[in-house]
Formats: structure tokens, C-alpha cells, sequence
């Protein structure tokens, strides 16, 4: 991979540059602070494929130049890993609203730095990959495309306190299991999702994906939530502990602000989405040690096993 570390610290720079290369990952550039690694990311030949950012630096902030990184057009989906000796959990929740992937606190432990770099490896390859076929089947259709999985997470960018879905998983992470004490979950399920899916082509669908978000992220503007799209009509919400969500009011009003949409969807022959809200699910819940995490239990919760549908791939051009 084609890593970019930025850090403000000369010493942990060349520490953080000797580990890298002891785990065999040697084109590695370095940048002294947000401004300068704009600057290489600008002037780069070739994208980069990861990104170490810390989070406390003089001028501009790992977390600015996180945000700043995500509204670049080839880094939407790259993984960014913040590497820092900041551990609270407002600094945590901070970097991955601005788009983090993942989280890791100094001092540096390798093992931890493999494991988590393996992970953006694997991620990398899968964003080539689906960067490869869609440039095939655009040169078969002579015209861009969209490709979407429907069982697949999808990244929907602008839509305010929505990440991605791998990301929310290593927030979780990161948190560890004392601080998710403090944290409840609940899923948003499109329940006619398969059946517009089928109809739409991928960008109507996309933009359907869309409108639920930004719907969610509007009705719970007041709880700062983290949201993301988990796959097969399912997103899912993270809030306080303490929140007192009747589920069932919140499914009302969701599907009442959808209603607002009807006409552009009769337009486009489609159906409006239509919501469930599942139970609001405490990390209390749901047993240490076990395999299942908050998001399992709240999906489980919202789903009925009549809206699954087998993987599929679609293309518009």
C-alpha cells in the first residue's frame, strides 16, 4: 500500500516510518502536519491507499484534515487510521464522525498496527476490485457506471453523523466493551428495500438510501447519533444510553417525513420506502465474551427473514 503518516512529532514520524517497514510496508511517505499532507495528496502521481493521521497537531487537526480528506472525491472510502495518545471518548467519537476507519492509541503496540493494517489491506483490495469491474462494464457500455451490492454496506456521503459501517463496527472497537456500557442501538429496516432495489437502477436506489438517512439523522438531530448502512435495508443507530426512544412513535414519524418524497418516486415508477423501527437495544444486552455485538442484536430485532434476498450485482449506465 501507498501509506501517508502524518504527525508533528520528528521522533514518533521516524519510529512510526521504521515500524511500517518492519512490517513490510516500505512506500511510506511522511508529512510534519495537516497542511503539508494536503499538499502531498495534491501533487500525488498515484492515490494513496492509507492514511495514519494524529489527531493533535499545531494549525490544522487530525480530525480537519480527516474531514478534508473525505471530501476528496478518490478518498471517500479510503482507509484513514488515527494513530494518537488521545483516548477519551470524545476525541474517539470525533474522529470517526469525520470519517475515520479506524482508531489506535500510542504507545504503539506492532501487533495491533499489523492487524489493523491487514484490515485496510483487505479493504483496499476489495475497493480495487470494484473499482476494476465497474471500469470493465463501463468499457463495455461505453458510459460510466454505479455498481451496487444489495447485501453489501454502502458508504452514503453528506449526510450529517452517517459513516460507514466497517467504521462503526472499529468505533466500537475502540470504545471497548466498559465504554459501549454507556451506549444504545436500534435499526432503521426498509422493508420494501428488495422490491425497489429490483426495480430501481443502482443510482435510484443509492439516492433511496439517501433520502432514509437523511430522514434518520433529521429525526434524531437532537442526539447526535452515529449512523450507518449496514446492507439489505438495515441501517443502524448508535445513541446515548440514556435516550427515550418509543420506537414505534419514531417508525411513525420517519415514514410520515418519507411520505414527503411519494411524488419524485411515482415519477420514477417507484415505490416510496416504507420503514420498521426495531427495539432499542443497551450493550447490557448483550453478553460479553460473545460473538453477536449491539448492531447484530439491533438488526436482528428490525428484520423479518421474508425481506432477505440473495446476492446480486447491478450496473447502470
Amino acid at each position: 500500500m501507498r501509506i501517508l503518516t502524518v504527525d508533528d512529532d520528528p521522533m514518533f514520524r521516524d519510529l512510526l516510518s521504521l515500524t511500517l517497514h518492519e512490517l513490510a510496508h516500505e512506500n511510506v511517505t511522511s508529512a510534519n502536519s495537516g497542511e503539508q499532507a494536503l499538499e502531498y495528496v495534491a501533487r500525488a502521481g498515484q492515490p494513496f491507499d492509507c492514511f495514519l493521521l494524529d489527531i493533535q497537531m499545531p494549525g490544522m487537526s487530525g480530525v480537519e484534515l480527516c474531514r478534508a480528506i473525505r471530501k476528496l472525491e478518490a478518498y471517500r472510502q479510503t482507509p484513514i487510521i488515527m494513530i494518537t495518545s488521545m483516548s477519551g471518548k470524545s476525541f474517539v467519537d470525533a474522529a470517526f464522525k469525520a470519517g475515520a476507519t479506524d482508531y489506535l492509541t500510542k504507545p504503539l503496540d506492532k501487533l495491533e498496527i499489523r492487524a489493523r493494517l491487514g484490515m485496510a489491506a483487505r479493504l483496499n483490495a476489495e475497493l480495487h476490485r470494484n473499482a476494476t469491474l465497474t471500469a470493465q462494464a463501463s468499457a463495455n457500455a461505453r458510459a460510466p457506471v454505479v455498481r451496487v451490492d444489495f447485501e453489501a454496506p454502502t458508504n452514503i456521503p453528506g449526510v450529517p453523523n452517517c459513516i460507514e459501517y466497517l467504521a462503526l463496527e472499529n468505533y466500537l472497537l475502540t470504545l471497548g466493551y466498559g465504554r459501549q456500557i454507556g451506549l444504545a442501538a436500534f435499526a432503521v429496516h426498509v422493508e420494501n428495500a428488495a422490491s425497489i432495489y429490483s426495480q430501481a437502477d443502482p443510482e435510484e436506489f443509492l439516492d433511496m438510501l439517501k433520502d432514509v438517512a437523511s430522514v434518520i439523522a433529521d429525526e434524531l438531530k437532537t442526539e447526535q447519533p452515529m449512523i450507518a448502512y449496514a446492507g439489505e435495508g438495515n441501517f443502524v443507530a448508535l445513541v446515548s444510553r440514556l435516550a427515550e426512544h418509543d420506537t414505534k412513535d419514531l417508525e411513525t414519524s420517519i415514514n410520515v417525513a418519507l411520505m414527503d418524497f411519494e411524488s419524485f418516486y411515482a415519477a420514477g415508477g417507484l415505490p416510496a420506502p416504507v420503514v420498521t423501527v426495531g427495539e432499542l437495544v443497551r450493550s447490557s444486552m448483550v453478553a460479553l465474551g460473545k460473538q453477536v455485538t449491539i448492531l447484530d442484536k439491533a438488526i436482528a430485532l428490525s428484520v423479518s427473514p421474508q425481506s432477505r434476498k440473495s446476492k446480486v450485482w447491478r450496473f447502470v449506465s
